[in-house]
């Protein structure tokens, strides 16, 4: 081989590996070109063909959309918080995890998602107490719709009875997670802060209406 044809194959794996990397961040892996697996196979036709994974690629995590609930486990732990104006990041944190959407979602991290200083930062905590920063990183970097309301009591309860979501009290000036109803009239929570203010895991309707108004974000499926 000439050393203009080796400069020629050389500028073809290298086209080759780009385009391989470009496969596996888009989610392309295996099949037909251009996934990864043929164009592996193109710069070394020996390398043995890729085995498919049990897990969720990056883009089938965005087209995740309505369907996270077949996905749903309730028992996702929740972390303390460690810092005192990180409630909602560490919500949308176990949102993320207990729908499968995101398994290495943690406090920090949301806190990038959600944009610091900017929506979220040491002095307010969560600038919008809506909740609209959190639907957008659900629905911009996942495709998970949700909806928000300032819920009484009994329109919480029939709602997260058959989705999850999460919440904040006005009175309360704290965010968790709403993993659903606990079976005794109580919504069941994810609460990165256990104890403030008397709060574990549930929040009963005298609490509720003690603590709100709330602002409720819930997904759709």
């Amino acid at each position: 081989m000439t050393t203009s044809d080796a400069i020629v194959q050389l500028q073809q794996q290298q086209a080759y590996t780009v385009q391989t990397l470009r496969a596996m961040l888009e989610g392309q892996w295996t099949g037909a070109p251009p996934s990864a697996e043929a164009l592996l196979l193109a710069i070394n036709p020996t390398l043995a063909p890729l085995q498919t994974v049990d897990y969720l690629l990056i883009s089938e995590q965005e087209e995740l959309g309505p369907d996270w609930w077949e996905y749903y486990d309730p028992n996702e732990p929740m972390p303390r918080q460690t810092a005192s104006w990180t409630c909602s990041a560490c919500s949308l944190a176990w949102v993320e995890r207990s729908i499968h959407v995101n398994g290495a979602a943690d406090e920090w991290s949301a806190v990038e998602e959600i944009g610091s200083p900017e929506n979220i930062n040491p002095t307010y905590g969560l600038m919008n107490g809506s909740g609209v920063e959190l639907q957008r990183v659900l629905l911009e970097s996942y495709g998970v719709p949700s909806s928000q309301g300032w819920l009484n009591f009994d329109q919480a309860y029939a709602i997260y009875s058959t989705t999850a979501g999460c919440m904040s009290g006005g009175n309360w000036y704290h965010w968790v997670g709403v993993r659903g109803v606990d079976g005794y009239g109580n919504l069941w929570i994810a609460n990165s802060a256990p104890s403030y203010q008397g709060i574990y895991d549930t929040l009963s309707r005298d609490d509720f209406n003690r603590l709100g108004p709330f602002s409720c974000v819930w997904l759709e499926h």
